[in-house]
C-alpha cells in the first residue's frame, strides 16, 4: 500500500532516502507524528490494542490529531481498567483493530507527499511499534516500517543523573503536567511536549557536548530504524 511513493506508514519507498524528512541543525525532526497506544497487556501475540492516539506535528506544532477506542475482542484486565480508565463497556460497541488500523494508516498517509516522510515519536516507542507491526501483519498483510525517535532514550542521554525516565517523571520534571492520564491521545500530546522541551533544552545547552544521532535497526524483520541521540 503506497501513496505518492510513500508507504502508508510514513516511510519512503525504496527509491527514496530515509533521511528525506525535515531535520534541523541538531538533527531533530520538525515534522513528525507522536503516537501512543493503550493495550490489554505487554505482548502483542497475547494482548490487544484498546486505544490509538496520535498527533501530527509541523514545524514543532500540533496541526492534527487521531484518537479511537478499539474493541480488543477479549476482556480487559481489571488492573488495566484501573490504570487507564478504559472499561469493557467503553469498547463493547467500538470497531475492532481490523477496522481501526486501516483508518489510522490512512490518517498517517493523508499528509504524505513524495518529498516528505514522517518519523514516529513516542515514549518507549518500541513497545507501541511492536503492537502496530504485529497487527499490521495480520490486518493488511505487511509490517509497520518507520523511523522513530524515543523520548525515553533521549531523556536518558540528556539527564543521566536522573534515575527514572517514565513519561510520568518527564512531565513533572519539565513542568508540563502533574499527572499522566494513561490515555492514548493525552499521552501522545504530553510526549510531543516532552520531545519539544528536550529539543529546546539541547538547543540552549550546546556547550554540553556535540549532538549526534545513530541509526539502529530494530531486531524485527520489519525495517524499523531507531534514531538514537548521542552526545560526544
Amino acid at each position: 500500500m503506497a501513496v505518492s511513493g510513500i508507504s502508508v506508514f510514513g516511510r519512503p519507498s525504496e527509491t527514496q532516502a530515509a533521511e528525506s524528512h525535515s531535520l534541523d541543525d541538531l538533527g531533530f525532526p520538525r515534522d513528525y507524528v507522536t503516537l501512543d497506544l493503550e493495550t490489554t497487556g505487554l505482548y502483542p501475540s497475547r494482548s490487544a490494542i484498546t486505544e490509538i492516539g496520535a498527533v501530527r506535528v509541523r514545524g514543532g506544532r500540533i496541526v492534527d490529531q487521531f484518537q479511537e477506542l478499539v474493541n480488543p475482542r477479549r476482556p480487559i484486565p481489571r488492573q488495566i481498567t484501573t490504570l487507564t480508565g478504559i472499561s469493557n463497556a467503553m469498547v463493547a460497541d467500538r470497531d475492532s483493530i481490523d477496522q481501526v488500523l486501516p483508518r489510522f494508516i490512512s490518517w498517517l498517509a493523508d499528509a504524505s507527499s513524495a518529498e516528505l516522510t514522517e518519523p514516529i515519536v513516542g515514549h518507549n516507542v518500541s513497545f507501541d511499534l511492536r503492537f502496530l507491526d504485529y497487527n499490521a501483519r495480520h490486518v493488511v498483510g505487511s509490517g509497520f516500517p518507520c523511523t522513530d525517535y524515543d523520548t525515553m532514550q533521549i531523556s536518558r542521554v540528556l539527564f543521566p543523573a536522573h534515575q527514572h525516565h517514565r513519561l510520568a517523571d518527564l512531565i513533572v520534571r519539565f513542568g508540563i503536567a502533574e499527572n499522566e492520564e494513561h490515555r492514548a491521545l493525552s499521552d501522545a500530546i504530553q510526549t510531543q511536549q516532552c520531545f519539544e522541551w528536550m529539543h529546546q533544552y539541547t538547543a540552549q545547552h550546546r556547550d554540553l557536548a556535540h549532538v549526534d544521532w545513530r541509526a539502529v535497526p530494530a531486531k524485527s524483520s520489519t525495517p524499523i530504524i531507531h534514531q538514537q541521540l548521542m552526545l560526544r
